[in-house]
């Protein structure tokens, strides 16, 4: 059942609402006094009052309030305190004695003293524990706080012109009254219905208040989409969760289950539960921030941040650490250099680039079988090297602390394309003379075909890895088909000019060369997909020359496997698409992470644009961000980085237009409300300053559409195109415009 709330309790709460429906909408009568306040005429008062005389004009809240209900009866006066009292049990980010100040402070409109209320009803629906809180409402339930109070007096008023009979049926009953609220104006936009009806019917409605959440968790478990959801009624999504909670309540064998604040729901849509959680696996992996001094690179590690933190740019430090760090010592504040010296390694294939996503297999990143045509149209199938074998092939090659010059890798070019132009198959011979013939079938393998067999079907491969092995340290120790491999070297030497490696080799007399497989958004392939059997391997205890060394077999090849120990991994993850307490636990265990988060401190070189200092609107930003949803989500700073050459209004608008809106509105499920909060559009007084601004007034709905209608889902909004290139807009962001 949804009154289950992990670490908060609703029980106080829900037992003060149920005397409160007997009391005042069943009953008539007063929570707090012994009048009866709960009545048509007081309800009346406040239509007219209130919702007929909305105050938009400068003031607080509760100030105009005052001002509003000057003229109304004590009895109206009181009635308005106890509907403060109901909409402030839910709202966890209040606090008690802030709740208990604001319900005093109108109650005392009436004349009477809040010290007045009898100790018994203070212990009953005052205390602490009754106005604690449930659940966080958000900052436009504070906000918008006379929207939710409108809602709540035209309940309040087509509720009693019921008769007394029919109300006790129509609140007993979660699907009739669900139903019945339909008929109030702003039914679907109001927070206030889900807290109500979640006080009312705990067993049935969950504790979820804002359309942001209920939409997320929709989204992630179950099959809906964002645009199916904006078109939903809310009763149907209503129905949709309470469905969901009986599919969890039956999987995870409790009815103590909670969306927020315990595992597994939480995780289910939302990943990270504020706590930290990669501590969990004890040993198994170690977060860093990125300003710790490294004795020596790891061999596996995750740089891990939100968009726009510079990971991917990171990863050309990372790999020259590894590769040429005293060339990054002396070039450290050079990028141009940097750069420069990446891309020959790039070139030279010590670093190896991939991008994993949805569709990435074990296939493509180790090995797997591809189809080919030949001149006579019959269909060929040829084990073909991934990327992850390929540059493991190329660092096992590098033996003995030497590293092949051009040489070898030119007469291996020229002997693939002798390969293609040829009208047969290239003959070689063992050192023993056998013949057999060669075919080039992709990648960095050849086909072999021995003399005494007229078959079509290679049984024996030859790899370019294999070739450049036994060439490098003249052994044939752990070499698939050597005899092979020793025949195919021999025909480099004597027809393509290879020399022994002594006068083509370059030395090394510190350690073997180091290679560098970088794996950009390592999070959005399916890792036991794609590392298969080899995620062990990549172990440094595992590796080639390791104290627990593993070798496999692989599926295609059938050849011998193991990862060495000069190979680095560098992967990039972006949290925004899944936080690291969702990332595979075989990879967490196997991974150094390393922390990007934000650098604000880059931001400073950014000169202030019309007055707008942009580090002060990026902290702005992130701040609401990590209240509204979670810092995982938050904005990198590179985002604004073009900004050092070209600070401009305009530059800073077509950011704003073509990156930041379109990251929010993905963030927050095209909750447009939510994102005008993050930009700080409900602390503009001027609608002009606003980014999102409501598409349909309200006489444009009515004109439209008629009085009677009522928009069902979420209000439409649109981009304010204007105040993208308005300096205070942005300003608006991060300080009050006067």
């Amino acid at each position: 059942m949804a009154i289950f709330c992990g670490d908060r309790s609703s029980k106080a709460a829900i037992t003060a609402v149920s005397d409160f429906k007997k009391e005042c909408l069943i009953d008539g009568g007063s929570l707090f006094t012994s009048e009866s306040v709960w009545t048509p005429d007081c309800v009346e008062e406040l239509v007219v009052y209130f919702v007929e005389n909305l105050d938009e004009g400068e003031g607080d809240f509760f100030s105009k309030l005052k001002v509003q209900l000057a003229e109304a009866s004590p009895q109206a006066k009181i009635l308005a305190s106890e509907m403060m009292w109901f909409m402030l049990l839910c709202p966890s980010n209040i606090g008690a004695e802030t709740s208990r100040k604001n319900i005093q402070q109108v109650f005392e409109f009436s004349g009477q003293k809040f010290s007045e209320i009898s100790t018994d009803i203070y212990d009953k629906y005052l205390n602490s524990d009754v106005l604690s809180g449930i659940g966080s409402a958000g900052t436009a339930y504070n906000t918008g706080r006379w929207r939710e109070l409108c809602y709540f007096i035209n309940i309040t008023k087509k509720l009693l012109l019921l008769p007394q009979k029919e109300r006790i049926t129509l609140l007993d009953d979660y699907q009739k009254f669900s139903l019945w609220l339909e008929q109030v104006p702003e039914n679907e936009q109001r927070q206030l219905r889900h807290m109500l009806l979640y006080l009312f019917y705990p067993e049935f409605h969950e504790r979820i208040f804002g359309n942001t959440d209920r939409k997320a968790i929709l989204i992630q478990c179950t099959d809906i989409t964002s645009a199916q959801f904006n078109k939903m009624k809310t009763r149907e999504a209503d129905q949709r969760l309470y469905k969901l909670r009986q599919k969890f309540e039956k999987e995870f064998e409790t009815k103590e289950l909670d969306y927020y604040d315990v595992a597994p729901l939480r995780r289910l849509w939302k990943g990270d539960l504020n706590k930290p959680l990669i501590t969990e696996p004890k040993g198994d992996y170690t977060v860093m921030t990125k300003t710790r001094e490294l004795s020596a690179p790891n061999l596996n590690q995750i740089l891990y941040g939100p968009p726009g933190t510079g990971k991917t740019y990171s990863t050309i430090i990372k790999a020259l650490e590894i590769i040429a760090p005293q060339f990054l010592v002396e070039n450290h504040t050079n990028r141009t250099a940097l750069k420069a010296h990446f891309d020959s390694l790039l070139k030279a294939n010590r670093i190896s680039f991939v991008t994993f996503h949805q569709s990435f297999s074990y296939e493509d990143f180790v090995e797997g079988i591809k189809a080919s045509t030949g001149e006579s149209n019959q269909v060929s199938y040829d084990v073909e090297d991934g990327i992850f074998k390929a540059i493991c092939d190329r660092a096992s090659s590098s033996v003995g602390g030497v590293v092949a010059a051009d040489s070898f890798d030119k007469a291996v070019k020229q002997l693939q394309e002798k390969c293609e132009e040829a009208d047969k198959r290239i003959e070689m011979k063992t050192v023993r003379g056998r013949a057999f013939e060669i075919e080039f079938s992709g990648g960095a393998t050849f086909k072999v075909f021995p003399r005494s067999t007229e078959s079509t079907d290679p049984k024996y491969v030859a790899s370019i890895a294999n070739v450049r092995k036994l060439y490098l340290s003249g052994s044939k120790d752990g070499i698939y088909n050597s005899s092979y491999v020793e025949g195919f070297l021999l025909y480099l030497k004597q027809h393509l000019g290879v020399k022994d490696p002594e006068s083509n080799t370059v030395k090394s007399s510190a350690k073997e060369q180091p290679f560098v497989l970088i794996i950009d958004e390592i999070n959005r392939g399916n890792i036991a997909n794609i590392f298969g059997e080899l995620i062990t391997l990549i172990e440094p205890s595992k590796r080639a020359g390791g104290e627990e060394t593993i070798t496999v077999k692989l599926p295609y090849s059938k050849t011998p496997f193991s990862v060495p120990s000069n190979l680095f991994l560098i992967g990039t993850m972006n949290t925004a698409d899944k936080s690291l307490a969702q990332v595979d636990i075989a990879l967490r265990r196997r991974f150094e992470f390393i922390e990007m988060m934000t650098d604000y401190d880059v931001l400073e070189d950014i000169p202030d644009i019309d007055g707008i200092n942009i580090r002060r609107l990026v902290e702005a930003i992130n701040k609401r961000i990590e209240l509204l949803y979670d810092r995982e989500h938050t904005i990198g700073h590179s985002f604004f980085l073009p900004l050092k050459d070209q600070p401009e209004i305009k530059k800073l608008a077509s950011i704003f237009e073509l990156q930041i809106l379109p990251l929010l509105e993905e963030y927050f499920f095209e909750d447009w409300e939510r994102v005008g909060q993050v930009l700080g559009d409900h602390l503009k007084s001027d609608n002009n300053l606003r980014f999102i601004i409501e598409k349909f007034e309200s006489s444009e709905i009515s004109k439209l559409m008629g009085d009677e209608w009522e928009l069902p889902g979420i209000q439409p909004y649109i981009r304010n195109e204007a105040a993208l290139t308005d300096p205070l807009a942005y300003i608006g962001i991060y300080e009050p415009i006067n």
